[in-house]
């Protein structure tokens, strides 16, 4: 089987109609999909989950108002759109190899929220085969026909994420899970369903004909069993909630005991921080705001009046060239008549060879040329000044409108552009001082962590008394079914119908003998799986050898090298791990199904040494298409390199911010 496009429309994190292509190129198995915490890297599993299996992805004990519920709240929620969404859909497509030949497939789940409160939720399932439509007659075997193609019992082994990793490596209920693996693996669920059908029909041929006195016996034991198997059911319920309870617990320790280590400590000397900048910050706008009002008490008043001031500048340098005229006309003229006076004198003339009359036309020459260095420029012709003023006092006001053209306005900028600056860090340290809790913030939540972790062992010790009571419950109803069995027995010798009763019997001890035969087939297959797959993926390899599952209760014991019993609390962290992501890896090779693997997170608790183990030794071989979800710190670098000659096809998730919604790009980080 390979996946070739997983399509969301308005699903989670992805608002309308996305597109993600899976298909291998050729160059590896691996798909690459990047994505910070919080993109939509889990939405993308959980949708192939969601488009499969509809309510049972969610488990075995979900209602169908609270997948109503799921429905709705998977919708993508638009912040920038007026009327908010109703309808989503999921759709998978992929080739499956069945008997030589290889057939297309499209399934699509789609739901929309309907009446007048939304909370409706009407539910849609079609396959496509090979682009034909299954017809309308068809429709209630859709779902059946997908179980088939894939299993819900074996998809858990090849769709998973890490935190099902890290769960399943520190669960107390590890063999529970191994259990109920195996028999999903084998589908031993389908035979101890047949079991128990033959046990009803059994009960049915016994009543038929049975003696009064023993009939009555068996009807009240039978009533004691149902009894049982009622109070055991709802035991198993409340366990399965007290665990749920302390998960719930555990995360809101961890969250609280996060938020002390981030408010304890230096919270004080934060807060003493921001207390001084504030006041630095207060006066420096004080400073500026004087700084300012003295520039206003100055020339910056002028400054509002540009034209103005351009217009008296002007005035202001025709005035000074105009009495600089004057200053040189005056000197001039004094000068001009000395040489007037000078000319007209006979003894100037007296070495001159010259007549009377030429003498006179010089005169008469000379006169008019020293006039005409006295005319008034033409600038100046018609300008008259308003009133007399110094020189000092004309540069004087020719320096302060220069001052108001160019740097009163640049200078009263500047301390204005300082003192906004300074107010929106005040703003900011305000706001900052406004965030930092008071000094006695620690008490509380330290009382507070305190009550959770009371809470907390309450909840683990209601959890033993919920074991305890099952354990009793168990024995309660074992010893009633014994009992049981042999009134039967009994009841049995007096039968007309004695033979088809043994028939039922024979059938039971085939299907007894079926089962046990093909558990321990299974169970040796799959130890030796654990075993090479631990070993490969392990810096160690000779860590265990081998693997050993009792048939009955499925407990695992670990073997090492000196075939000594190893304890899993002897295992590391990342051992421990390793050896889940081994048991998986195990179970979905033993399963006999070539399925694609998604694998979400799956390297986020692990050391480096074991990062690169799986990076190297299980991703690439883990199946023949591998979709990882990775964040920006599990595959990156030198681990991305080794990587990359596996991987064929790389995107990245976008979150877009301002848009409230993620976007699938190609390539991956950076």
């Amino acid at each position: 089987m390979i996946f070739h496009k997983l399509t969301l429309n308005n699903v989670g994190l992805f608002c309308g109609k996305q597109t993600i292509h899976l298909t291998p190129k050729g160059k590896g198995p691996i798909i690459l999909i990047g994505g910070m915490n919080g993109a939509g890297k889990t939405t993308l599993l959980d949708a192939v989950r969601l488009c499969l299996y509809g309510r049972r992805a969610l488990g075995h004990r979900v209602s169908q108002n609270e997948y109503n519920d799921y429905l709705s709240a998977t919708i993508h929620r638009d912040a920038n759109s007026v009327m908010p969404l109703s309808h989503a859909s999921v759709s998978l497509e992929f080739e499956y190899a069945h008997g030589g030949e290889t057939k297309q497939y499209r399934v699509e789940r789609a739901w929309r929220q309907s009446g007048m409160d939304h909370r409706t939720v009407i539910e849609g399932l079609t396959i496509s085969e090979n682009d034909l439509l299954g017809t309308e007659s068809e429709t209630e075997y859709w779902q059946d026909h997908i179980d088939e193609l894939i299993p819900l019992g074996v998809s858990q082994f090849f769709f998973f994420d890490g935190e099902d990793i890290q769960k399943l490596a520190d669960d107390s209920s590890h063999d529970l899970y191994l259990a109920e693996s195996i028999k999903s693996l084998l589908g031993l669920n389908l035979v101890e369903r047949l079991q128990s059908d033959l046990h009803i029909y059994a009960n049915r041929l016994l009543k038929r004909d049975s003696p009064e006195p023993v009939q009555k016996e068996i009807e009240g034991v039978e009533s004691e069993s149902d009894a049982l198997r009622i109070s055991l059911a709802e035991a198993e319920t409340h366990r399965e909630s007290l665990h749920t309870q302390v998960e719930k617990l555990e995360k809101r320790i961890a969250q609280q005991e996060s938020r002390i280590a981030a408010e304890g400590g230096s919270y004080a000397k934060k807060r003493e921080n921001l207390k001084l900048r504030q006041e630095q910050l207060q006066a420096d706008i004080e400073v500026l705001e004087n700084d300012i009002r003295d520039l206003c008490e100055g020339l910056f008043p002028f400054t509002l009046a540009p034209e103005l001031l351009n217009r008296l500048r002007d005035r202001l340098v025709k005035e000074k060239k105009l009495d600089e005229w004057e200053t040189r006309n005056r000197a001039l003229n004094t000068q001009n008549a000395e040489v007037l006076e000078t000319i007209s004198a006979k003894s100037f003339w007296n070495d001159a060879s010259l007549s009377e009359s030429q003498i006179e036309t010089v005169r008469t020459k000379v006169a008019p040329l020293l006039k005409t260095q006295l005319k008034r420029p033409e600038a100046l012709q018609d300008f008259k000044k308003i009133r007399e003023r110094s020189p000092a006092e004309c540069d004087r006001l020719l320096e302060w409108i220069d001052d108001c053209l160019n740097d009163v306005p640049r200078e009263f900028r500047e301390l204005n552009d300082v003192l906004e600056d300074v107010q929106v860090e005040l703003q900011e340290v305000e706001q900052a001082l406004q965030k930092v809790p008071p000094e006695d913030t620690l008490r509380p939540l330290i009382e507070k962590l305190s009550a959770l972790n009371q809470d907390l062992g309450q909840r683990h010790k209601q959890a033993k008394d919920a074991d305890q009571s099952i354990r009793s419950l168990s024995y309660q109803l074992d010893v009633a079914e014994r009992k049981l069995e042999k009134l039967r027995h009994t009841q049995e010798l007096g039968q007309a119908h004695i033979q088809r009763q043994k028939r039922v019997g024979d059938v039971q001890s085939v299907l007894t003998a079926y089962t046990k035969r093909l558990t321990h087939a299974k169970i040796a297959s799959l130890g030796n799986a654990i075993v090479q797959g631990f070993n490969q993926l392990s810096h160690k390899p000779d860590r265990i050898k081998r693997v050993k599952i009792d048939p009955q209760t499925f407990a695992v014991t670990l073997y090492d090298t000196h075939n000594r019993p190893l304890l899993k609390e002897e295992l590391s962290a990342g051992e421990k791990q390793i050896y889940t992501t081994a048991l998986l890896w195990g179970l979905a090779k033993t399963s006999g199904k070539a399925l694609p693997m998604i694998l979400d997170t799956p390297l986020g608790r692990l050391d480096s040494n074991h990062r690169q183990l799986l990076i190297e030794r299980y991703f690439p071989y883990a199946s023949h298409q591998v979709v990882l979800l990775s964040t920006d710190t599990e595959i990156k670098g030198p681990l991305h390199s080794l990587l990359e000659p596996y991987v064929s096809r790389t995107f990245h998730l976008a979150y877009q911010q301002s848009e409230g919604c993620t976007t699938i790009e190609e390539g991956y980080f950076g």
